[in-house]
């Protein structure tokens, strides 16, 4: 392993910050759990680790939608519990209604909680009625929803704006990167820049699809979308460049393709300064003139 690679290495195996939020939402709910009078702290653990999302956005549509398969399938579950309680054939028709009825209602965020809560409220068993033990596994399964959401609300909450930033900057220092390279002639990262492209645009999807309370970025990422079109052209100018600065490529005679690569260039370089920064695009600039 080269010693550069350690630091990566390292951060790599370390435990995320969602993993770390889920650990502190577990420990919260079992000492809520073992606070009250009732309750299985098995069940708000669970439902913890089932709403923890990676921003806030999933959160919120998480818990929406698992407290909503929560109050299924104790729906559900109370008259079959009644019926026969811990019956197979029962708890079979049962989980065939309560998934059915997620997904009819769209609520595919909330099929395991809707399961889980399902399956407490018909397999296990407490010493009172059968609805006061239905009303139990709501209330655990609740717990659980609302505290993993207050934790991923309240401890250093991901947005998707800072995952847009953070491409952006990565792919303005690779395109810089394979700017460089195409001018002196060199292997140019072309993959890389169109991988790296893919990535923003993914940030990008993802921001759009968050609640637009939870932006708060909207001039900034727009102003980041705009050049993403422009991106992929340069990206393609650079292919095009890289092609014709090959040595194998000998269909055309040399004076005609260095023209051909030089109108290539031209192009890059225009690109350039449209996706870059207004930093990178001065740097860019001075060193247009200095050629």
């Amino acid at each position: 392993m080269k010693p550069a690679d350690g630091p990566a290495l390292r951060r790599r195996l370390a435990p995320g910050l969602r993993v770390v939020k889920t650990g502190i939402a577990v420990t919260l709910c079992l000492l809520i759990s073992h606070a009250l009078p009732f309750g299985q702290p098995i069940a708000s653990a669970l439902a913890a680790v089932a709403v923890m999302g990676r921003s806030i956005d999933v959160s919120l549509r998480t818990a929406r939608d698992g407290l909503l398969g929560v109050l299924i399938g104790a729906a559900i579950g109370l008259p079959l519990s009644l019926a026969g309680h811990g019956n197979a054939g029962l708890c079979g028709i049962g989980v065939i209604a309560t998934l059915y009825l997620c997904v009819l209602l769209r609520l595919e965020r909330g099929v395991l909680l809707s399961g889980l809560t399902f399956f407490a409220v018909m397999l296990t068993q407490s010493g009172g009625p059968a609805w006061q033990h239905a009303l139990t596994c709501v209330a655990d399964a609740a717990i659980g929803i609302l505290v993993a959401l207050a934790v991923n609300l309240l401890i250093m909450p991901h947005h998707y704006a800072g995952d847009v930033r953070e491409n952006y900057e990565a792919l303005c220092a690779v395109a810089a990167q394979a700017l460089h390279a195409a001018r002196a002639g060199e292997p140019a990262p072309c993959k890389e820049l169109a991988g790296q492209t893919e990535r923003l645009a993914s940030s990008i999807e993802a921001y759009v699809a968050e609640r637009r309370l939870l932006r708060g970025s909207d001039e900034e990422i727009f102003k980041i979308s705009c050049k993403l079109s422009s991106f992929r052209e340069f990206s393609q100018e650079l292919g095009s460049v890289q092609f014709l600065q090959s040595p194998e490529n000998d269909r055309l005679p040399a004076q005609e393709r260095e023209i051909i690569r030089r109108y290539h260039m031209a192009r890059l370089e225009s690109l350039a300064l449209l996706c870059l920064p207004a930093k990178e695009e001065k740097q860019k600039k001075g060193a247009l003139h200095s050629q």
